[in-house]
């Protein structure tokens, strides 16, 4: 499963779980939530993609 972090200032603030295991749907879902976390957080969040098993 391909999990998302995000992180503010080197600091875990949330992890997002796409729902889908689809690539192309994680990537249409992560673009989304990739602006609704930069409104939320503001311009110096990061989105770290990792899989957990």
């Amino acid at each position: 499963m391909i999990v998302y972090d995000i992180v503010l200032n080197g600091e875990i603030k949330e992890t997002i779980k796409p729902k889908k295991n689809r690539l192309k749907e994680i990537y249409s879902y992560m673009l989304e939530q990739t602006k609704v976390m930069k409104d939320k957080y503001g311009d110096n969040v990061k989105i770290k993609g990792r899989i957990v098993y």
